[in-house]
């Protein structure tokens, strides 16, 4: 009988537990991105936050959950409206990277030739200069908000990450049924399309949820550094370096609270990343390695049963004076 072919989210919940838990994690974020101006006590007012100038600095209290920075604006609010520039721009970039990354390395390959010869020059120019150099170079060139971050953490990430599809695709290319499509007549942008694209994808989403945990370390780097969002732009990394760092010692919990968010929203992240490529990938899976604890019980009941029949087999041989 065939056996069912058994969901996504039922076998990441079975095999990888702490990926279940990561995915659980980005959707609780996620959703409270989204659904910012419902869940936020304060709700901002002209693109600013509301401040209370008689409680600043203030204490956890009933008004004030994780109290308050040094202006008065609530800090539970602060988080919730930092989860709109620190989780949507993580997912965009990401999307963006992956896009990039994908079209480079898939034309590379199909194209071949001077083509491929100039966009590896480029990579390997990209490559050399260390990444968070690079982001601030360009954030220094186009100035501070939201789509120059997102210019300067996809484009940078994109072209380093061109070689790995690349190197995939042209294990494809070197394909028979490929190249019997090249001698039937179809075009290269075809072949792109149609052979090489849809059997590199699984690396492909290992690649982007793998990297998503890194652009977000990203975002909160370049506004730790001041390099990120506008002013007035609720963002974790900005709040502190702005007022957690300035009220370390007076107001500790005004940085505290923005690198737990931070701590796990890529903890969940890298979770789901390591979860996804395990499934995904055929040479990690059924391993001693994974979670799957009752194939792990068949395999050593298998070998068990194996080796009784073996010590079997020998002490009749022995009785026997064999």
């Amino acid at each position: 009988m065939k056996r069912k072919k058994e969901h996504f989210v039922a076998t990441l919940f079975r095999k990888k537990p702490l990926g279940g838990v990561g995915l659980i994690i980005m959707i609780a974020f996620v959703l409270v991105a989204l659904f910012a101006d419902l869940i936020a006590p304060y709700s901002m007012q002209n693109g600013n936050m509301q401040m209370d100038f008689t409680a600043m600095l203030a204490k956890s209290s009933q008004a004030h959950l994780l109290g308050t920075d040094s202006l008065g604006t609530d800090v539970l609010s602060y988080l919730i409206y930092g989860a709109r520039t620190s989780v949507i721009l993580g997912i965009v970039c990401t999307v963006l990277a992956t896009l990039i990354s994908l079209v480079l390395g898939v034309s590379s390959s199909a194209i071949g030739g001077w083509y491929d010869l100039i966009v590896q020059r480029i990579v390997d120019g990209v490559q050399c200069i260390p990444a968070l150099l690079l982001m601030l170079i360009m954030m220094a060139i186009m100035g501070r908000g939201m789509p120059q971050l997102i210019i300067a953490l996809s484009v940078p990430a994109g072209i380093g990450g061109a070689r790995l599809i690349r190197s995939a695709a042209f294990s494809v290319k070197d394909s028979g049924y490929v190249r019997m499509s090249k001698l039937l007549g179809s075009k290269t942008w075809w072949r792109a399309m149609k052979h090489i694209t849809p059997n590199i994808m699984p690396l492909v989403l290992v690649n982007m949820a793998g990297q998503l945990a890194g652009t977000i370390m990203q975002e909160a780097s370049l506004n730790f550094l001041g390099y990120g969002v506008a002013v007035g732009t609720p963002s974790w990394g900005y709040m502190i370096t702005n007022q957690g760092r300035a009220n370390m010692y007076t107001a500790p919990w005004l940085a505290l609270y923005p690198g737990l968010c931070i701590a796990v929203l890529v903890f969940g992240a890298n979770m789901f990343g390591d979860a996804i490529r395990d499934i995904m990938d055929p040479r990690l899976q059924g391993g001693v390695g994974s979670y799957d604890t009752k194939t792990i019980k068949r395999i050593a009941a298998k070998q068990l049963a194996k080796r009784r029949k073996e010590l079997e087999k020998h002490q009749k041989c022995i009785n026997a004076g064999i």
